[in-house]
């Protein structure tokens, strides 16, 4: 329970940053008038998240992980102090500010999977991505959701020292009240001694780590599974809130429940898939496929409010949008934590030394394939407009479900019933 709660703590701190660029400033920008496509833009901002699997071996070999985290959570402190002196309307100076944030945190990340994956037990894998997924999604609630409901009654500049404050609370948390178990003492110990002894003899190439990472069994599905399975979502999610921003619907309205009560429910969605794994008897593959079948419904349902989208029923339909758009984050929410619980399980296949590594090149190639079809959507739904752009997320998430054909469960399954039996 303590690791759980040391994790989900952790993860908490990285959603902060998230919750503020996608839930309040995209809300903030068109509301202010600015296009699609330069909302999507924005989103390059997120490159370091597809970057980090280069400098991931860096943070796997030197140095300990308690360590990495101290520095992240001193570099973002600083950053929220640099926050403190932009503003909304001064583009530059903010994606500076959004820029470093993500390449901390970021970094933050690798050390804090790295820990999780040498912490948890196979049996509780599906218990750790629970703490993973709901603490970076309260991370994100109070990021967009908290800041944006504060915003109406504070000052930018302070809003930017309350978070710095959470990060100075964190900083000292981490230092004096969390200690990692002492499962995962043992092990930084005996590998930090074995890394400080290859350092000096011979330092693995970035090519022999790779080339570790692609022999590990079942990694090449999960590969490409990461970068497509969210691509619909994801672009439906994105474009919902901007949609009701588009017909006139209140942004207060708006981003509370799209951003706050949205993310609540994801929350139980992910809950309940970590739930089902662990008690109910459901595997990692029977609950992902089932999932993303579920997430065609409440896709088409969003489809069709805004086919049939009327002033006369606009009440009606927005509400029938924020339901839709519900029903999709809390599947949503089940299918995220179903297949980071089968990256992790791949990872620990992997050998010791690059497990971290492992992790992180999954996770980046989830990111990744967000991140670039995120940066598409603006120009495309300016392009298609809102009722051929819903079409097309429908069509990339039934494309998914192809995939399942060729399940490695050979490679990856039968070595979790081995792990779960031992």
């Amino acid at each position: 329970m303590k690791s759980l709660l040391f994790l989900a703590f952790l993860y908490f701190i990285q959603g902060l940053p998230y919750g503020l660029q996608s839930r309040f400033l995209p809300i903030y920008f068109r509301t202010h008038g600015m296009s699609l496509t330069d909302i999507s833009m924005f989103k390059l901002l997120l490159i370091p998240w597809m970057c980090k699997a280069l400098w991931a071996p860096f943070v796997d070999t030197y140095s300990t992980k308690k360590l990495w985290l101290t520095w992240s959570m001193v570099g973002l402190i600083f950053t929220c102090f640099l926050g403190s002196f932009t503003s909304p309307d001064h583009i530059a100076e903010l994606g500076v500010v959004m820029f470093l944030f993500n390449l901390i945190t970021s970094t933050q990340d690798i050390a804090v999977d790295g820990i999780a994956i040498q912490v948890l037990t196979s049996s509780e894998l599906a218990y750790g991505n629970i703490a993973q997924v709901v603490g970076y999604k309260f991370g994100a609630i109070f990021g967009g959701g908290v800041l944006s409901w504060l915003s109406d009654y504070v000052e930018w500049t302070v809003l930017f020292i309350c978070l710095a404050l959470v990060y100075v609370f964190s900083l000292i948390f981490v230092q004096i009240f969390v200690h990692p178990p002492q499962q995962l003492k043992s092990e930084m110990n005996e590998g930090e001694k074995e890394h400080g002894s290859m350092e000096r003899k011979l330092l693995p190439g970035i090519k022999s780590t790779f080339q570790q990472i692609y022999n590990t069994p079942g990694t090449l599905w999960i590969m490409m599974f990461v970068i497509i399975y969210k691509l619909g979502e994801q672009g439906a999610l994105n474009m919902v809130p901007l949609f009701l921003i588009d017909k006139k619907i209140p942004a207060s309205w708006v981003g509370f429940w799209t951003g706050m009560v949205g993310q609540g429910v994801s929350i139980c969605g992910s809950v309940l898939g970590g739930w089902a794994i662990s008690h109910l008897g459901y595997t990692t593959a029977k609950t992902l496929k089932l999932t993303c079948i579920l997430r065609v419904i409440p896709l088409s349902l969003q489809l069709l409010v805004v086919w049939t989208w009327s002033e006369d029923i606009s009440s009606f339909s927005s509400l029938l949008s924020v339901f839709a758009m519900s029903a999709m984050l809390f599947i949503s929410g089940t299918v995220t934590t179903a297949t980071f619980t089968l990256m992790m399980q791949c990872s620990q296949r992997a050998p010791p030394t690059v497990q971290s590594t492992h992790y992180t090149v999954l996770a980046t190639l989830e990111v990744m394939g967000k991140l670039t079809f995120s940066v598409m959507i603006g120009p495309l739904t300016e392009l298609l407009g809102y009722n051929f752009i819903f079409v097309l997320f429908i069509i990339l998430t039934s494309i998914v479900l192809l995939m399942f054909q060729k399940f490695p469960y050979l490679s990856v399954s039968e070595t979790i019933v081995t792990n779960k039996n031992s």
